[in-house]
This record gives C-alpha cells, sequence and structure tokens, in this order.
C-alpha cells in the first residue's frame, strides 16, 4: 500500500474577517476619531397606528410617593449654628419675635413693615457677634427687647378687628402688672364698654391708642426694672471686686511684715500661739485666717443658694451676692480673729490652732449679716423684673375694676 499525503494546508497573510455587524478594536478607534454628522431625528411612528385614527395621550405615571412630599419652606427649629453658645435670653427674644411676626404676616405690606422693622433689629441684636462689654452695659440685651417690645406695642394699631381682643387682653394683663390702680392708661383699658366695643367689632381708632399706649406704657415699665435689676448685679460685682482687693492687700501686707497685723495670741502656760501653728509671727498666719475665712463665706453662700430663684434674665444675682460672700467672708475672719487675740473681748481666749480655725470659720461665716442685707435689696429689684421673663405670661390674671 502507498501512503496518501495529506493536500497542504493553505495559508493567508490575510486576517479573518469577521462577521458582519461585530466591530473590531481597531474599527472602534477610527470610529471614535473620525467626526461624524449630526443626522436629524426622525419621529418614529407607532407600528399599532392606523391612518386616520387619534392617538389619545398617554396617562402619566405619578409616584405617591411625590404627593405627600412637600417643600420645606419653614425655618428651621435651630436657628443658631452648630456648636455656638445661646443664652436663655436669646431664645426668648427669638420667641417673642417668630409670635409678633405670626400674628402680623396676613396684614398688608405697609403696616405689616412698620412691625417687622423693628423685628429686624431684634433679630439682629440678639445674634452673635455680640459687643466686648455686652455682660457688663447689656447693650445687645438691651437694644433686643426694646426693639421687640416696640414692635409689640404697635399691634394694636395694624391688626384686624378679629385680632383685637387678643391685644385687649394682653394689655389688661400687662397694666395690672405694672401700672397702679388709679393710673389714666389702666383705667382707661379697663372699661367695659371698651371691650365691648372690641368685642362687636366697633373700635374706633382711638380705642386703638388707647390700648397701644397702654400696651407700650407696661413694657416700657418692665425695661426700666430690668435696667435697675443689671444695676444692681454691677454694683455687686464692684463691691466684689473691692472686697477682693482689700483682701489680697491684707494677706501681702501681713506677709511682708507680720507684725502689722498681731494675730498671735497668748496661750496657756506663757506660750504663744499663732494661727500659722507657730510661737512666732510668720508671713503665712494672715494667709491661713483669710483662707478659712472665706471657706465660711463660701458656706454661707452655699446655704443662700436655697432663697434663689430661678428666671432666665441674664442678669442674676445670685452668682453676684456668692462673690461679695468669699472675700468679704476673708476679711471678717482676720479682723475677727485679730480682735478677739488682742484681748478687747471679756471671757474668750484661743488657746489652741483647732480654737483659732474654728473662730475663723465663724467670723467668715458672719459676713452674712451684711451680706444678707444687700440681698434683701436686691430680691426686691428681681422680683419686680417678673414681667420681662416668660413667668410674666403664664401668669393667669384678669382684669378687675380701680
Amino acid at each position: 500500500m502507498v501512503a496518501q499525503t495529506p493536500p497542504p494546508i493553505e495559508t493567508s497573510t490575510t486576517a479573518a474577517k469577521p462577521p458582519p455587524g461585530v466591530a473590531t478594536a481597531r474599527s472602534m478607534a477610527r470610529t471614535a476619531a473620525r467626526p461624524t454628522a449630526a443626522r436629524p431625528s426622525k419621529p418614529r411612528q407607532s407600528r399599532t397606528t392606523t391612518p386616520g385614527a387619534t392617538r389619545l395621550p398617554t396617562p402619566a405615571v405619578v409616584d405617591v410617593r411625590d404627593q405627600d412630599r412637600q417643600p420645606d419652606d419653614a425655618e428651621p427649629a435651630r436657628w443658631w449654628k452648630h456648636g455656638e453658645h445661646v443664652g436663655p435670653w436669646q431664645v426668648e427674644v427669638r420667641h417673642r419675635v417668630e409670635d409678633i411676626s405670626a400674628q402680623v404676616s396676613l396684614l398688608q405690606p405697609r403696616p405689616r413693615s412698620a412691625v417687622e422693622r423693628h423685628l429686624a433689629t431684634a433679630r439682629h441684636a440678639s445674634m452673635a457677634p455680640f459687643p466686648r462689654w455686652q455682660w457688663w452695659n447689656g447693650t445687645s440685651i438691651e437694644t433686643a427687647w426694646n426693639a421687640t417690645h416696640l414692635a409689640q406695642a404697635t399691634l394694636p394699631l395694624v391688626v384686624g378687628r378679629d385680632a383685637l381682643p387678643r391685644q385687649l387682653v394682653d394689655a389688661r394683663r400687662r397694666t395690672i402688672m405694672r401700672l397702679t390702680k388709679g393710673d389714666p392708661l389702666r383705667l382707661a383699658v379697663e372699661e367695659p364698654e371698651l371691650g365691648e366695643r372690641v368685642a362687636a367689632h366697633t373700635a374706633t381708632a382711638e380705642d386703638r391708642q388707647a390700648i397701644a399706649a397702654a400696651l407700650q406704657a407696661s413694657l416700657e415699665l418692665a425695661d426700666d426694672e430690668h435696667r435697675n435689676l443689671r444695676d444692681w448685679r454691677n454694683r455687686l460685682l464692684r463691691v466684689a471686686m473691692l472686697a477682693a482687693l482689700a483682701l489680697a492687700l491684707t494677706i501681702v501686707a501681713a506677709a511682708l511684715r507680720p507684725e502689722y497685723l498681731p494675730l498671735c495670741g497668748p496661750a496657756g502656760g506663757g506660750a504663744t500661739l499663732c494661727p500659722g501653728g507657730g510661737a512666732t509671727a510668720t508671713s503665712r498666719d494672715a494667709g491661713v485666717v483669710a483662707f478659712l475665712g472665706a471657706l465660711g463665706g463660701a458656706l454661707a453662700a452655699i446655704i443662700a443658694m436655697r432663697r434663689a430663684s430661678p428666671g432666665s434674665s441674664p442678669y442674676r444675682i445670685t452668682p453676684a451676692l456668692s462673690l461679695v460672700r468669699v472675700p468679704l467672708g476673708g476679711l471678717t475672719a482676720v479682723v475677727g480673729v485679730m480682735l478677739v487675740q488682742s484681748g478687747e473681748v471679756p471671757g474668750v481666749s484661743l488657746t489652741s490652732a483647732s480654737q483659732v480655725a474654728v473662730f475663723a470659720l465663724l467670723f467668715g461665716f458672719s459676713q452674712e449679716l451684711v451680706t444678707r442685707l444687700l440681698e434683701s435689696r436686691a430680691r426686691v429689684v428681681q422680683d419686680a423684673t417678673k414681667g420681662r421673663s416668660s413667668s410674666a405670661d403664664r401668669q393667669d390674671v384678669s382684669p378687675r375694676a380701680a
């Protein structure tokens, strides 16, 4: 048998062409590099549409979730920046401003602008940054409250007849709290005829003027009482600074010259007893007595906290009184121990270091006899400012005859 040789395989130098419709990488690159002209789009016709037939519009698909989605145009509840310190008075001013703004939101532009002008001033004054001495003179606080009260006093002149009864009730309540019984403005708003005309929607321009005048007088009196509270707070801080300065000078003088303050006294057996524990006067004797006296003053300040009444006023009386008690306790302790050690108090003698410490604490606590007088006067001024805080709005006061 003869072996048959298979036919030779023909090799072609040309690459195999891809099937139609399949693009290669090289053809795609050439197509991307070659600019093409935009072809005009032709309207596509539906295959099921017959000539002459009217095509009905396709109903739009409505997402049910979009119907419940409303635009969030309301102002956020937290109007201050994240991390910003906001005081209670700022929150209260903003609450009053937004309440007044809601009452005039449906008015015409001209009467509404008279109120919004004052509200804009109050918003600007209640936002940081504040002046450097704001905590002392209360520039921004007083500006914000005065502007808010001016806007509030303008409401009876611009609101509609349906909202006027609310303004009359507010004016009566505030005049009862602030004005005396014989005040003409209080008598004017307490007239029964005025209430009848307001309820019947027949109030005249003179009635609106009377309500606005009574409301403004009450608010101005509240502002004056609030300024008096700030003045008293500043006076107490001045007294505290003077007491601290006097105590510091006393300690320094006694440290340099211990003989200036004779705090040592005779003990049993002819020995000498000093507050520092030595037999002779040292530079630390006055410091020990002053520290124990300040500790007694701090104890009195803690006990006095139970008499403090809470409030949203930025001018706090209790911290100022506490700052007065501590250095004043140190001064009274130094003076008291020096008086006892001099022997001028019959029947009282300090024979041990523990007795000196106890008497220093008692003398430091005894400054309460002086600071209690200041506290009583400050409480009277503070109680007069209750109308500025939110407690004035929560108090239910009915108008009564003068």
